[in-house]
C-alpha cells in the first residue's frame, strides 16, 4: 500500500502542470477574414479575422492559412512552434505587392500563474490593510486591483439577458456601464457583452469605457473580432496604447 502512495502523490503534484495546455492564436491586424488548418484539420469553418486553438500539444505544428479577397486568394503553409505552458499569438499579414501571406509572432504570454511569494512569519499578525471603497462611475481601477470583484460567467449571462430585453441602444449601454461600475471582467466575457450591442459606435464607446475594468488586459485584443470596420479597431488600439 505504501509503495502505491508515493507514485499517486507524485501524479497529484504534477497535475497542475499536466492540465496546463499550450494555446495558439492567429489574428489579422488589418481585418482580413481567413481559414485556418492545423496539422491538416480545418479549425474554423467560417472565415474570421481571429482564431484561437486551446489545449494544444506543445511543440511544432503545421499551419495552413487561406485568405480570400475580391481579386485573388492568398495561401500559406508553414511550421509554427508553441512552447509548453505559453499562449503564442501570431499575426496574419497579407503582402499584396508580393502576392503572399506572412506569419509573425506578436507575443508569448505564460499561462501558468507565477510562484507564490513566501512571507516570513511574524510574532503577531499584521493589521488588516485598508481597502478603499469600490470605485464609482468615472473612477478608474488601479492596476493592482483590476481583478477584484471579477464578474462570474453567471453574472455575465445575466447582464447579456438584461441587454437583450431592451430595444434602445442607449438603455443597453446604461445597463452595461452600471453592471461594470463596481466589478471587473475578463476580455472574453467583454467580447460577449459587446455582441449584445447593435451599433458599431456603441461597441467602440463601451469598449473604451470597459478597458480599465478588464482583468486580463494582455488579452484585450479578443474584443476586436466583434467590430466590422478596421477603423474601429485602429481607434481602440490607439486608445489603449495611451492608457498603458
Amino acid at each position: 500500500m505504501r509503495k502505491l502512495l508515493l507514485p499517486l502523490l507524485l501524479v497529484l503534484l504534477a497535475m497542475p502542470v499536466l492540465v496546463q495546455a499550450s494555446v495558439l492564436t492567429f489574428r489579422a491586424p488589418a481585418g482580413e477574414a481567413f481559414y485556418l488548418k492545423l496539422d491538416g484539420k480545418l479549425v474554423n469553418r467560417t472565415a474570421s479575422n481571429f482564431v484561437r486553438v486551446d489545449h494544444l500539444r506543445p511543440g511544432k505544428h503545421y499551419v495552413e492559412v487561406k485568405v480570400r479577397t475580391r481579386h485573388r486568394d492568398y495561401q500559406l503553409g508553414t511550421n509554427v512552434y508553441v512552447r509548453h505552458g505559453f499562449e503564442t499569438n501570431y499575426g496574419v499579414d497579407v503582402v499584396a505587392r508580393k502576392g503572399k501571406l506572412k506569419l509573425r509572432v506578436l507575443s508569448e504570454v505564460p499561462l501558468l500563474p507565477p510562484p507564490p511569494v513566501v512571507v516570513p512569519r511574524v510574532p503577531y499578525p499584521p493589521a488588516e490593510p485598508y481597502r478603499p471603497a469600490p470605485p464609482r462611475y468615472g473612477d478608474r481601477y488601479d492596476s493592482r486591483d483590476r481583478c477584484d470583484y471579477l464578474m462570474s460567467r453567471q453574472d455575465v449571462d445575466r447582464l447579456a439577458d438584461a441587454m437583450k430585453s431592451r430595444s434602445f441602444e442607449s438603455t443597453k449601454l446604461t445597463i452595461a456601464r452600471e453592471a461594470l461600475r463596481n466589478n471587473s471582467i475578463l476580455a472574453e466575457d467583454l467580447k460577449y457583452i459587446l455582441q449584445q450591442c447593435d451599433y458599431e459606435s456603441t461597441k467602440v464607446e463601451f469598449a473604451k469605457y470597459a478597458y480599465d475594468y478588464v482583468c486580463d488586459r494582455e488579452r484585450f485584443y479578443y474584443v476586436y473580432d466583434v467590430f466590422k470596420f478596421d477603423s474601429s479597431v485602429r481607434e481602440l488600439e490607439e486608445y489603449t496604447s495611451r492608457r498603458r
